[in-house]
C-alpha cells in the first residue's frame, strides 16, 4: 500500500510543480513582450514615431534590450536557444551597423528599389517576438 501512496505524492507534487512552471512562464512571456513593446514604442509594431538618427536611438537602447533578452533567455526552450541567439544578434548587428537615416530616406524615396530598413526592423523585431509564444 506504500508504494501506492508514494506515487500518488509525487504525481500530485509533480502536478503542482507543472502549474507552478507553467505560470512562471506565461507571466514571463507577458514581461517580454510589454518590455520590448514599451522600450521601441513609436518603432513597433508600427513606426508612428521614427526619429531621427535612428541609429544613435537604437544602439542607446540597446542595453536595455540586452538586459531583456537576458532576462528571458532561462525561459526559452532549450531547442530554441540557438535561434533565438541569433535572432539577437541580428538585432544587434541591424542596430549597429546597418541601419541609418540615409538608408531610410533613400528607401523612403525610392520604394523597391532599396531595402526598407523599416520593414527590416520590423522583422527583426517580430523574430525576438516569436520566441514568447
Amino acid at each position: 500500500m506504500w508504494p501506492l501512496v508514494l506515487l500518488a505524492v509525487a504525481i500530485v507534487i509533480s502536478g503542482i510543480y507543472e502549474l507552478f512552471h507553467r505560470k512562471q512562464r506565461a507571466h514571463a512571456i507577458d514581461d517580454f513582450r510589454s518590455a520590448i513593446l514599451s522600450t521601441l514604442s513609436g518603432l513597433y509594431p508600427e513606426p508612428t514615431h521614427w526619429p531621427k538618427s535612428i541609429d544613435t536611438y537604437l544602439c542607446a537602447r540597446l542595453p536595455v534590450m540586452q538586459e531583456i533578452i537576458d532576462d528571458f533567455k532561462p525561459n526559452v526552450r532549450q531547442e530554441s536557444l540557438p535561434a533565438y541567439n541569433r535572432d539577437w544578434d541580428n538585432y544587434y548587428q541591424f542596430c549597429r551597423a546597418e541601419v541609418t537615416d540615409d538608408k531610410c530616406t533613400a528607401a523612403d524615396l525610392n520604394p523597391g528599389a532599396e531595402p526598407d530598413p523599416k520593414k527590416q526592423f520590423h522583422t527583426l523585431v517580430s523574430n525576438l517576438l516569436r520566441h514568447a509564444s
